[in-house]
Protein backbone atom coordinates (compact mmCIF):
# COMPACT_ATOMS: atom_id res chain seq x y z
CA UNK A 1 0.00 0.00 0.00
CA UNK A 2 1.19 3.52 -0.81
CA UNK A 3 0.49 6.65 1.20
CA UNK A 4 -1.89 9.24 -0.19
CA UNK A 5 -0.27 12.59 -0.89
CA UNK A 6 -1.24 15.99 -2.24
CA UNK A 7 0.46 19.34 -2.81
CA UNK A 8 1.30 21.56 0.16
CA UNK A 9 0.26 24.62 -1.88
CA UNK A 10 -0.98 25.44 -5.36
CA UNK A 11 1.34 26.01 -8.30
CA UNK A 12 0.50 27.90 -11.49
CA UNK A 13 1.98 27.33 -14.93
CA UNK A 14 1.36 29.33 -18.11
CA UNK A 15 2.28 28.39 -21.65
CA UNK A 16 1.00 27.41 -25.07
CA UNK A 17 -0.47 24.10 -26.14
CA UNK A 18 1.84 21.70 -27.95
CA UNK A 19 -0.68 20.89 -30.67
CA UNK A 20 -3.06 23.87 -30.73
CA UNK A 21 -0.51 26.60 -30.01
CA UNK A 22 -3.25 28.23 -27.90
CA UNK A 23 -2.34 30.08 -24.68
CA UNK A 24 -3.29 28.22 -21.52
CA UNK A 25 -3.04 28.69 -17.76
CA UNK A 26 -2.95 25.73 -15.40
CA UNK A 27 -3.17 25.73 -11.62
CA UNK A 28 -2.43 22.49 -9.79
CA UNK A 29 -4.09 22.63 -6.38
CA UNK A 30 -4.12 20.54 -3.19
CA UNK A 31 -7.04 18.12 -2.93
CA UNK A 32 -8.60 16.13 -0.07
CA UNK A 33 -7.65 12.53 0.59
CA UNK A 34 -9.25 10.02 -1.81
CA UNK A 35 -10.14 12.80 -4.28
CA UNK A 36 -7.75 11.44 -6.89
CA UNK A 37 -6.40 13.56 -9.73
CA UNK A 38 -9.17 15.62 -11.28
CA UNK A 39 -9.14 18.17 -14.12
CA UNK A 40 -11.38 21.23 -13.72
CA UNK A 41 -12.27 22.55 -17.17
CA UNK A 42 -14.85 24.71 -18.87
CA UNK A 43 -17.94 22.54 -18.83
CA UNK A 44 -17.17 20.59 -15.68
CA UNK A 45 -14.65 18.29 -14.04
CA UNK A 46 -13.00 15.17 -15.43
CA UNK A 47 -11.35 12.50 -13.29
CA UNK A 48 -7.94 11.51 -14.63
CA UNK A 49 -9.02 7.95 -15.31
CA UNK A 50 -8.91 5.77 -18.41
CA UNK A 51 -12.72 5.64 -18.38
CA UNK A 52 -12.79 9.26 -19.59
CA UNK A 53 -10.30 9.06 -22.46
CA UNK A 54 -12.01 10.16 -25.68
CA UNK A 55 -9.03 10.51 -28.05
CA UNK A 56 -5.50 9.10 -28.27
CA UNK A 57 -4.20 10.54 -31.55
CA UNK A 58 -0.80 12.16 -30.88
CA UNK A 59 -1.82 12.84 -27.25
CA UNK A 60 -4.40 11.83 -24.65
CA UNK A 61 -7.67 13.76 -24.49
CA UNK A 62 -10.05 13.39 -21.58
CA UNK A 63 -13.73 14.23 -21.88
CA UNK A 64 -16.85 14.18 -19.76
CA UNK A 65 -20.06 15.81 -20.93
CA UNK A 66 -19.13 19.18 -22.42
CA UNK A 67 -15.71 19.25 -20.77
CA UNK A 68 -12.55 18.39 -22.75
CA UNK A 69 -8.82 18.67 -22.05
CA UNK A 70 -5.93 17.39 -24.14
CA UNK A 71 -2.24 16.52 -23.74
CA UNK A 72 -2.59 15.48 -20.11
CA UNK A 73 0.07 12.75 -20.12
CA UNK A 74 3.16 14.81 -19.22
CA UNK A 75 1.60 16.39 -16.14
CA UNK A 76 0.18 13.05 -15.02
CA UNK A 77 3.65 11.52 -15.37
CA UNK A 78 5.11 14.34 -13.23
CA UNK A 79 2.47 13.81 -10.54
CA UNK A 80 3.22 10.09 -10.57
CA UNK A 81 6.96 10.74 -10.22
CA UNK A 82 6.26 13.12 -7.32
CA UNK A 83 3.95 10.61 -5.64
CA UNK A 84 0.96 12.99 -5.74
CA UNK A 85 -2.22 10.90 -5.65
CA UNK A 86 -4.71 13.74 -5.02
CA UNK A 87 -4.77 17.01 -6.97
CA UNK A 88 -7.24 19.36 -8.61
CA UNK A 89 -5.95 20.69 -11.93
CA UNK A 90 -7.72 23.84 -13.15
CA UNK A 91 -7.16 24.34 -16.88
CA UNK A 92 -8.01 27.56 -18.70
CA UNK A 93 -7.59 26.38 -22.28
CA UNK A 94 -8.13 23.42 -24.62
CA UNK A 95 -4.95 21.52 -23.73
CA UNK A 96 -2.10 21.61 -21.27
CA UNK A 97 0.94 23.71 -22.20
CA UNK A 98 3.91 22.18 -24.00
CA UNK A 99 6.50 23.79 -21.68
CA UNK A 100 9.76 21.82 -22.18
CA UNK A 101 8.01 19.09 -24.18
CA UNK A 102 8.65 16.72 -21.27
CA UNK A 103 7.69 16.45 -17.58
CA UNK A 104 10.67 18.20 -15.99
CA UNK A 105 9.05 21.66 -15.82
CA UNK A 106 5.89 20.17 -14.32
CA UNK A 107 7.87 18.12 -11.82
CA UNK A 108 9.89 21.15 -10.74
CA UNK A 109 6.71 23.21 -10.22
CA UNK A 110 5.01 20.46 -8.22
CA UNK A 111 8.03 19.84 -6.01
CA UNK A 112 8.47 23.58 -5.43
CA UNK A 113 4.85 23.71 -4.19
CA UNK A 114 5.71 20.93 -1.73
CA UNK A 115 4.35 17.44 -1.18
CA UNK A 116 2.01 16.85 1.76
CA UNK A 117 1.30 13.35 3.18
CA UNK A 118 -2.34 12.58 3.92
CA UNK A 119 -4.18 10.14 6.13
CA UNK A 120 -4.99 6.85 4.50
CA UNK A 121 -3.34 4.61 1.95
CA UNK A 122 -4.08 4.03 -1.71
CA UNK A 123 -4.35 0.45 -2.91
CA UNK A 124 -1.72 -0.53 -5.46
CA UNK A 125 -2.39 -2.70 -8.48
CA UNK A 126 0.10 -5.57 -8.23
CA UNK A 127 0.92 -7.61 -11.32
CA UNK A 128 0.93 -11.24 -10.15
CA UNK A 129 1.59 -13.14 -13.37
CA UNK A 130 3.02 -12.44 -16.85
CA UNK A 131 0.61 -11.29 -19.54
CA UNK A 132 1.26 -10.58 -23.24
CA UNK A 133 -1.09 -8.26 -25.17
CA UNK A 134 -0.90 -7.65 -28.93
CA UNK A 135 -2.44 -4.95 -31.12
CA UNK A 136 -1.29 -5.16 -34.72
CA UNK A 137 2.49 -4.76 -34.72
CA UNK A 138 2.40 -3.32 -31.18
CA UNK A 139 2.66 -5.36 -28.01
CA UNK A 140 2.68 -4.91 -24.25
CA UNK A 141 4.24 -7.28 -21.76
CA UNK A 142 3.19 -7.25 -18.09
CA UNK A 143 5.21 -9.13 -15.52
CA UNK A 144 5.65 -9.14 -11.75
CA UNK A 145 8.32 -6.84 -10.32
CA UNK A 146 9.24 -5.49 -6.90
CA UNK A 147 8.69 -1.89 -8.05
CA UNK A 148 7.22 -0.05 -11.02
CA UNK A 149 9.51 -0.82 -13.93
CA UNK A 150 8.88 0.53 -17.44
CA UNK A 151 10.59 -0.11 -20.77
CA UNK A 152 9.80 1.14 -24.25
CA UNK A 153 10.98 -0.31 -27.55
CA UNK A 154 10.77 2.26 -30.35
CA UNK A 155 10.98 1.40 -34.04
CA UNK A 156 10.83 4.30 -36.50
CA UNK A 157 12.06 3.05 -39.89
CA UNK A 158 14.61 5.10 -41.84
CA UNK A 159 15.56 7.23 -38.82
CA UNK A 160 18.07 7.16 -35.97
CA UNK A 161 15.30 5.53 -33.89
CA UNK A 162 14.97 2.49 -36.15
CA UNK A 163 15.69 0.27 -33.15
CA UNK A 164 15.85 2.04 -29.79
CA UNK A 165 15.12 0.92 -26.23
CA UNK A 166 15.02 2.75 -22.88
CA UNK A 167 13.69 2.20 -19.40
CA UNK A 168 14.28 0.75 -15.97
CA UNK A 169 12.98 0.95 -12.41
CA UNK A 170 11.08 4.24 -12.48
CA UNK A 171 12.38 5.48 -9.13
CA UNK A 172 15.94 4.96 -10.38
CA UNK A 173 15.56 6.58 -13.82
CA UNK A 174 13.18 9.41 -12.91
CA UNK A 175 15.51 12.09 -14.28
CA UNK A 176 15.86 10.39 -17.66
CA UNK A 177 12.08 10.02 -17.89
CA UNK A 178 11.20 13.54 -16.75
CA UNK A 179 13.58 15.37 -19.10
CA UNK A 180 12.90 13.41 -22.30
CA UNK A 181 11.15 15.71 -24.77
CA UNK A 182 8.50 14.78 -27.26
CA UNK A 183 9.81 13.86 -30.68
CA UNK A 184 8.73 14.13 -34.28
CA UNK A 185 9.92 13.36 -37.79
CA UNK A 186 11.33 16.07 -40.02
CA UNK A 187 9.41 14.60 -42.95
CA UNK A 188 6.09 14.90 -41.06
CA UNK A 189 6.38 18.43 -39.65
CA UNK A 190 4.58 20.17 -42.53
CA UNK A 191 1.77 17.59 -42.58
CA UNK A 192 1.27 17.91 -38.82
CA UNK A 193 0.98 21.70 -39.08
CA UNK A 194 -1.53 21.37 -41.93
CA UNK A 195 -3.56 18.96 -39.77
CA UNK A 196 -3.66 21.57 -36.98
CA UNK A 197 -1.16 19.71 -34.80
CA UNK A 198 2.27 20.58 -33.33
CA UNK A 199 1.58 24.34 -33.60
CA UNK A 200 3.29 24.88 -30.26
CA UNK A 201 6.23 22.65 -31.08
CA UNK A 202 9.77 24.00 -31.45
CA UNK A 203 13.37 22.82 -31.46
CA UNK A 204 13.45 23.68 -27.74
CA UNK A 205 10.57 21.44 -26.67
CA UNK A 206 10.88 18.63 -29.22
CA UNK A 207 13.66 16.50 -30.68
CA UNK A 208 13.31 16.08 -34.44
CA UNK A 209 14.39 12.86 -36.13
CA UNK A 210 15.83 13.03 -39.64
CA UNK A 211 16.76 10.25 -42.02
CA UNK A 212 20.41 10.49 -40.96
CA UNK A 213 20.17 11.59 -37.33
CA UNK A 214 18.67 14.57 -35.51
CA UNK A 215 17.82 18.12 -36.48
CA UNK A 216 18.71 19.40 -33.00
CA UNK A 217 20.65 18.37 -29.90
CA UNK A 218 19.34 15.60 -27.66
CA UNK A 219 19.02 15.70 -23.88
CA UNK A 220 19.81 11.96 -23.67
CA UNK A 221 21.31 9.61 -26.30
CA UNK A 222 18.08 7.57 -26.39
CA UNK A 223 15.76 10.56 -25.86
CA UNK A 224 12.90 9.45 -28.18
CA UNK A 225 12.67 6.07 -26.44
CA UNK A 226 12.85 7.74 -23.02
CA UNK A 227 9.94 9.96 -24.07
CA UNK A 228 7.97 6.83 -24.89
CA UNK A 229 8.62 5.71 -21.31
CA UNK A 230 7.36 9.13 -20.13
CA UNK A 231 4.17 8.74 -22.16
CA UNK A 232 3.71 5.21 -20.83
CA UNK A 233 4.06 6.44 -17.24
CA UNK A 234 1.57 9.27 -17.78
CA UNK A 235 -0.93 7.02 -19.53
CA UNK A 236 -0.70 4.32 -16.86
CA UNK A 237 -1.47 7.01 -14.26
CA UNK A 238 -4.99 6.79 -15.72
CA UNK A 239 -5.26 3.49 -13.85
CA UNK A 240 -6.01 5.70 -10.83
CA UNK A 241 -3.74 3.81 -8.46
CA UNK A 242 -0.01 3.03 -8.25
CA UNK A 243 1.15 0.07 -10.30
CA UNK A 244 3.60 -2.49 -8.92
CA UNK A 245 5.04 -4.53 -11.75
CA UNK A 246 6.89 -4.30 -15.05
CA UNK A 247 5.47 -3.10 -18.36
CA UNK A 248 7.39 -3.40 -21.60
CA UNK A 249 5.80 -1.42 -24.45
CA UNK A 250 6.92 -2.55 -27.90
CA UNK A 251 6.09 -0.13 -30.73
CA UNK A 252 3.13 1.02 -28.62
CA UNK A 253 1.50 4.41 -28.30
CA UNK A 254 -1.20 6.20 -26.34
CA UNK A 255 -3.98 3.97 -27.71
CA UNK A 256 -2.35 0.78 -26.48
CA UNK A 257 -1.25 2.32 -23.17
CA UNK A 258 -4.76 3.56 -22.40
CA UNK A 259 -6.30 0.23 -23.42
CA UNK A 260 -4.01 -1.44 -20.88
CA UNK A 261 -5.01 1.03 -18.16
CA UNK A 262 -8.68 0.34 -18.94
CA UNK A 263 -8.12 -3.41 -18.79
CA UNK A 264 -6.41 -3.17 -15.42
CA UNK A 265 -9.19 -0.94 -14.09
CA UNK A 266 -11.77 -3.50 -15.19
CA UNK A 267 -9.80 -6.21 -13.40
CA UNK A 268 -10.16 -4.29 -10.11
CA UNK A 269 -13.82 -3.36 -10.53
Amino acid sequence: MALQQTLASACRVDGIGLHTGAPVRVEVRPAPASRGRVFLCAGGEIPALADYVVETRRCVTLGRGAARVSTVEHLLAALALAGVTNAEIAVDGPELPALDGAAHHWLHAVRAAGICPQDGEVAEYTVTEPCWLEDGDSALLLAPAAALTLYAVLTVPDTAAANMTAGGVVAEVAEEIARARTFGLEREVAALREAGLARGGSLENAVVLTRDGYLNARVWPQEPAWHKVLDLLGDLALLGRPLRGMVVAIRAGHRQHVALARRLREATA
